[in-house]
This record gives C-alpha cells, structure tokens and sequence, in this order.
C-alpha cells in the first residue's frame, strides 16, 4: 500500500499535521502579512522567469 508524504508549508517548511488541511494551517499559523508577502515574491518570481 502506498503511502503519501506529508504536506509541507510553502512559508515556514514545517510539515502539516496528519488530518489537517494546509489551508487551516496557513490560515492559522501565518499573518495575512507573511501571506502577501509570500504570494507578492512568487508573482515576482515568476515575472521575472518569463521575462527572461
């Protein structure tokens, strides 16, 4: 039987808990700043990629 890894924070690279969403984790553990913060550097990232 397979098993699945488990699911790892984009943000901090903790692992999530088994049974719990990532959702609720980025929900409950992260600001809505270090979430922006996040999701602006990714759209950053992937302007410049495509630039290039």
């Amino acid at each position: 039987m397979a098993t699945r890894s488990r699911i790892e924070c984009p943000i901090c690279h903790d692992e999530v808990s088994p049974g719990r969403r990532l959702e609720d984790h980025l929900v409950d553990d992260h600001t809505k700043r270090k979430l922006a913060k996040f999701v602006a550097a990714e759209v950053e990232a992937f302007e410049e990629e495509d630039v290039s």
